[in-house]
């Protein structure tokens, strides 16, 4: 299981929503941002960072919702709950260190009128 996998497992467990699976279909993906649903969260890699990399690794998380306060609350709960992370990422058992980059920025709406929230994080991760 790679880091956007386990993040979205971990956001998952904190209540934020359901990863989405094989065997679910969820509200948390990551890699892309399907059409559907209209409120979600992807996580992305915004680097090439690896396990025990002295720079971690950045992942940015894009939210997106129909209106504005939907978009930015969801984004809140994920930087809430991934603010100054230090311990064991649910389910996937590794050990991750999250700082914040950004928090929490609005980028306007897509093409469906579905409002936009980025935040970018910093892990410092181990898979031993």
């Amino acid at each position: 299981m790679n880091l956007l996998e386990q993040i979205a497992e971990h956001l998952e467990f904190c209540g934020i929503g359901t990863a989405n699976t094989n065997d679910a279909q969820g509200d948390i993906f990551w890699g892309l941002m399907p059409d559907t649903p209209d409120k979600c969260a992807c996580i992305f890699s915004t680097d090439s960072g690896y396990g025990g990399s002295d720079n971690g690794a950045r992942i940015q998380i894009m939210t997106r919702a129909k209106t504005t306060r939907e978009a930015y609350e969801l984004s809140q709960a994920i930087v809430y709950e991934l603010a100054e992370f230090d311990g064991f990422l649910a389910g996937g058992g590794a050990h991750a260190r999250i700082e914040i980059i950004n928090a929490s920025a609005g980028l306007g709406s897509d093409g469906k009128k579905r409002e936009l929230y980025s935040s970018n994080f910093r892990v410092y991760y181990c898979n031993d």
